[in-house]
């Protein structure tokens, strides 16, 4: 599969699909301690590992370029809208996954 400028897409289908159940998964685990910043300010300043918010970001930028927008996902780390919760994520990660 490719972009209109025949480019491949960097990551195949079935591994961001895998990827993307595996973030859910890690988000999922860390979502205890993970709590949203009431004004905005980005995803930094939830209790997640540095490993898992850039993991999750970079997952998030792989459906962008497959041209998958979901507006929960966006709200991990909006300064203009309410963030989505950490459970809230990892729930819709999950079902973006499985329609994979």
């Amino acid at each position: 599969m490719t972009h209109d400028t025949k480019q491949p897409i960097a990551i195949p289908l079935e591994t961001l699909k895998e990827l993307a159940t595996t973030v859910a998964a890690e988000l999922k685990a860390h979502a205890g301690g993970a709590s949203v910043a009431n004004s905005g300010g980005g995803s930094a300043y939830r209790a997640l590992p540095p490993l898992v918010r850039e993991r999750f970001i970079d997952v998030r930028a792989a459906l962008f370029q497959r041209g998958i927008y979901d507006p929960v996902l966006v709200r991990f780390d909006s300064a203009t809208a309410p963030q989505a919760s950490t459970e809230e994520v990892a729930a819709q990660l999950e079902q973006v996954a499985a329609a994979l």
